[in-house]
């Protein structure tokens, strides 16, 4: 599936989440604190995080990489190199039922 412009405004909101505030210590960024790092109205910013700003541009873009202190290139991860946290959570249940049914196995055979 194409990148598209969701994309980038889901990949600027987790970027910004996974920073802290400085307004609010111990929470995440706020949208309104990126937007003032970055120099451009938080109306923007909301538009761009949920798809609706049509054309950003590269100049908006690296003012919000700056924002984030990250490079331009970090906000056009492309969503299949994300893993879902169901499929997270899926993996890690069968892993689970795995090592359990290996451990009765081998405990069967102790026994023997």
């Amino acid at each position: 599936m194409p990148f598209c412009l969701r994309d980038l405004g889901r990949n600027i909101k987790r970027l910004r989440l996974s920073r802290d505030s400085r307004i609010k210590p111990g929470k995440s960024m706020l949208q309104r604190e990126l937007a003032e790092l970055a120099g451009i109205p938080a109306s923007s910013l909301c538009n761009i995080e949920n798809g609706k700003y049509r054309n950003p541009t590269w100049e908006i873009l690296g003012k919000i990489a700056q924002g984030l202190r990250c490079e331009i290139p970090d906000l056009f991860v492309s969503p299949e190199d994300e893993v879902s946290p169901s499929q997270i959570a899926l993996t890690e249940m069968i892993e689970t039922l795995i090592r359990d049914r290996l451990d009765a196995l081998l405990a069967e055979r102790q026994k023997k």
